[in-house]
């Protein structure tokens, strides 16, 4: 391990102990409405799910769940208004992989830290696939490897823009696959897969779900599914692991976080109404029709995911250069 690999281990690890949350004094709770911010613009499929957890989340919690969208800068502005919020429990974060696992290893100035938060529950986990141009003369994972290999640095794939998860595991799939290809970078996945099914640019990694009409309509060509799983999406898909590539398990995720010094008291009615709305009837058919996996945990597990998480790609991101100051 690397000196910079063992600073960003320790940053993890002391940051995300600090998750335990405050002291127990979350008598009374909730009083008034909790609002759960949401670090992305109206109407897109996170939003769309955050949603479904906040009215599943009223029962539970004998209060409305407001959803309250704070789009921008790679969900920065959203995490600094509940970083910054009063730790009663009124103010929640729906945090992805991006806000506390691949933004600290890339922005040098963020306005909040990985310890300013404390986990709640897990909540979304969106499968991810690799698709490829109908005109690419491959149709499995293996034939793309080969098809790649044997054309260092001809072919490309599009990229949703810096640090997205998506962009990282392309990337992460190219170093296990010993692959060489040109990065086109986009300002969003929409553009990026337009261009895909246009045949303008050769291979996307994107959600499963956002893939499969335009599979299903021979305009692209789903050769791999990320998750560990197949998914009920594009069952015909194989996942990388089975097809030899145990390491090359990725997908995008969704988690209910707190301002840190939140009592653990509230913390626990908070774990208990997230995991409540996750395993709903009505929010297992929604994320079905998304094309999303319903997820649960406990506050310590999502506590350890995320330390894993943030050790995982940290280092690929140094790997990559990636770096905003």
């Amino acid at each position: 391990m690397t000196a910079t690999t063992r600073r960003g281990a320790l940053a993890a690890s002391m940051g995300l102990a600090a998750f335990a949350a405050g002291p127990a004094r979350g008598q009374g709770f909730p009083n008034r409405p909790v609002t759960l911010v949401v670090p992305y613009a109206a109407g897109g499929p996170t939003d769309v799910a955050s949603r479904v957890i906040a009215e599943q989340m009223r029962a539970p919690l004998r209060t409305q769940v407001i959803v309250e969208n704070r789009p921008g800068d790679s969900t920065i502005l959203g995490a600094r208004a509940v970083a910054t919020a009063t730790p009663d429990g009124h103010t929640l974060l729906m945090v992805p992989t991006t806000t506390l696992c691949t933004n600290p290893h890339i922005y040098a100035r963020l306005p909040y830290r990985v310890e300013d938060f404390a986990p709640v529950g897990m909540a979304v986990k969106v499968p991810l696939g690799l698709a490829v141009k109908t005109a690419l003369p491959v149709h499995t994972i293996a034939e793309f490897r080969n098809y790649v290999r044997a054309r260092p640095g001809r072919l490309n794939y599009g990229s949703p823009g810096t640090g997205a998860n998506s962009q990282l595991v392309n990337a992460l799939a190219n170093l296990s696959l010993g692959l060489d290809m040109t990065e086109v970078p986009y300002r969003g996945t929409a553009p990026a897969l337009n261009d895909l099914a246009a045949g303008n640019v050769d291979a996307l990694v994107d959600a499963l779900a956002t893939l499969a009409p335009l599979h299903a309509s021979g305009h692209i060509r789903i050769i791999g599914n990320f998750d560990d799983v197949r998914s009920p999406v594009v069952p015909d898909v194989p996942t990388f692991a089975e097809s030899g590539h145990p390491d090359l398990v990725a997908f995008t995720w969704f988690a209910v976080v707190a301002p840190a010094a939140t009592p653990r008291e509230t913390i626990a009615i908070l774990n208990a109404a997230v995991t409540a709305a996750v395993q709903s009837e009505v929010t297992k058919e929604r994320f079905a029709q998304l094309g999303f996996v319903p997820q649960s945990s406990t506050v310590d597990d999502l506590g350890r995911y995320i330390r894993s998480e943030y050790d995982r790609w940290g280092p690929l991101i140094r790997r990559l250069g990636i770096r905003v100051e």
